[in-house]
């Protein structure tokens, strides 16, 4: 869980913002606090006056007075302390969404939400070295809301931007890498090499192509599951209208069979014969 826990101490540091009858000297977090802060963060983060345009030190210091303002005093807590835990635990959380949303992608027809959700913990953990995913309680909070989803689009560029910046070559500091050719570094310097906002946005694209081949496959599917069902309506038909033709001929079998033959030449005689046969064998043949 990258070391993120549910109970996580804090050690106090003397800030001024504690209240001065706290005697604790170590709060573990409980997940109701986690709630809360989850809470505050949201709402100054969507605070339709001025919430995205704060500089991180006046952000956060709103944060904690919302946090506190929900709080006893014994367990208030001062403005490095919230922001500690916040980018604690802000990885996992963010990592579990991601396992989260792959999991929707590939969802079957009938799952329930606990079901996608089982799905991206085993993900997640299978990712992790089998650590569980503990902070459910505080991705339940933020999952379905615009900042959050904001948030977690500018945490992967911010990602995607550090590991385009780990990859390029320094020649100094690598000597036996060699350098790029005329051609490369030409076309770098014309702007034709890809930013990072052109691979996420590549990304982004590749995601909607993966969402859409989804849906068109289980139209498809559906469409399938339609035309089976057709078909086989078709052939219960079929056989309706055989067994229909057979009770006809069966009864002019009966007729036949019974009627009177005085009267008859020889010749009508040899005729009711060949057709008796005929609808006998037509009628009573065994299949092989």
């Amino acid at each position: 869980m990258d070391g993120t826990d549910a109970h996580e101490t804090i050690h106090i540091d003397g800030d001024e913002t504690l209240e001065p009858g706290r005697t604790d000297r170590r709060l573990n977090w409980s997940h109701e606090e986690d709630v809360r802060l989850a809470s505050a963060w949201l709402h100054n983060s969507l605070d339709p006056v001025d919430g995205n345009c704060k500089k991180s030190d006046k952000y956060w210091a709103d944060v904690t007075d919302t946090y506190n303002s929900t709080t006893p005093s014994t367990r208030r807590r001062n403005r490095n302390q919230l922001k500690i835990r916040w980018d604690r635990i802000k990885k996992p959380v963010t990592e579990f969404h991601g396992s989260w949303v792959r999991a929707s992608r590939v969802f079957q027809s009938g799952e329930s939400d606990d079901q996608r959700t089982d799905q991206a913990l085993q993900i997640y953990a299978s990712e992790h070295n089998d650590k569980p995913f503990l902070l459910q309680h505080i991705w339940r909070v933020v999952r379905h809301e615009r900042k959050w989803a904001a948030y977690v689009k500018k945490l992967n560029k911010e990602k995607c931007s550090s590991a385009m910046q780990a990859n390029v070559v320094n020649v100094e500091d690598s000597p036996k890498e060699r350098p790029i050719g005329h051609k490369k570094a030409k076309d770098e310097r014309n702007g034709k090499r890809k930013s990072p906002e052109a691979i996420y946005a590549i990304g982004e694209k590749l995601d909607k192509f993966i969402e859409a081949s989804n849906k068109a496959e289980k139209i498809t599917e559906v469409q399938q599951s339609l035309a089976d069902k057709k078909l086989e309506v078709a052939k219960l038909n079929h056989k309706a209208a055989q067994e229909q033709t057979k009770g006809k001929m069966l009864d002019l079998y009966r007729d036949l069979l019974c009627g009177s033959t005085s009267g008859l030449s020889e010749q009508a005689l040899a005729e009711r014969s060949k057709a008796l046969e005929d609808m006998r064998l037509a009628l009573f043949a065994k299949e092989n």
